[in-house]
């Protein structure tokens, strides 16, 4: 128990605290897309643009992982994810292009 309170609530270390912080933040965030996410699909509505959003963000986050770390793997999901991210985003362009004649 100890070692889980020191890991929650992290000594005078800034670093640390950052750490904990960012980590709980990017968990709420991604409890709130799963949220949304799961509200558009019993809406019938396009989850695309929140796909966008996370892959955008999970990209930027392994790319600044590796430029701190200069570990090769998240440059690796860094580079995945903004890829996945850029076919999502002309995926999405693409067919709302089609789609505007329909309305």
């Amino acid at each position: 128990m100890e070692k889980f309170k020191n890991w929650l609530l992290p000594g005078e270390d800034g670093r640390e605290a950052e750490l904990t912080s960012s980590l709980f933040g990017e968990l709420g965030m991604l409890v709130s897309f799963v949220g949304i996410a799961v509200y558009n699909a019993v809406k019938g509505k396009d989850n695309q643009p929140l796909l966008i959003v996370v892959l955008s963000f999970l990209a930027g986050k392994g790319i600044g992982r590796f430029l701190d770390t200069h570990d090769k793997k998240h440059l690796l999901s860094g580079i995945l994810n903004l890829i996945s991210g850029a076919l999502y985003t002309a995926s999405y362009v693409l067919e709302n292009k089609e789609n505007e004649g329909e309305e």
